[in-house]
């Protein structure tokens, strides 16, 4: 994929997952969602104006969607390995 598709697929959202083999394998997101995960803000910007931001928002709501599904994926994940152990496979 190029890089362009990406950004243009950015812009729609603040993440874009990519799959290797049917199994989520990468997740990119955009420079400011990353710099949230990491607990940094822009130092302009206080936490009383982000949360009143409603593109912000979205965004929040996004990533806090991810981080289910990103853990739903890893307990699946864990399940089907262990009902594997069970099966001698």
């Amino acid at each position: 994929m190029e890089i362009g598709a990406l950004k243009k697929m950015l812009k729609k959202s603040t993440a874009v997952l990519i799959l290797e083999n049917g199994e989520p394998s990468i997740v990119v997101v955009d420079y400011n969602t990353y710099k949230g995960l990491l607990g940094e803000e822009d130092q302009e910007v206080s936490k009383d104006q982000v949360s009143s931001n409603p593109a912000t928002s979205v965004q929040t709501g996004e990533v806090e969607l991810l981080e289910r599904i990103n853990k739903d994926i890893l307990a699946l994940k864990e399940q089907i390995e262990e009902e594997e152990k069970g099966l001698g496979i």
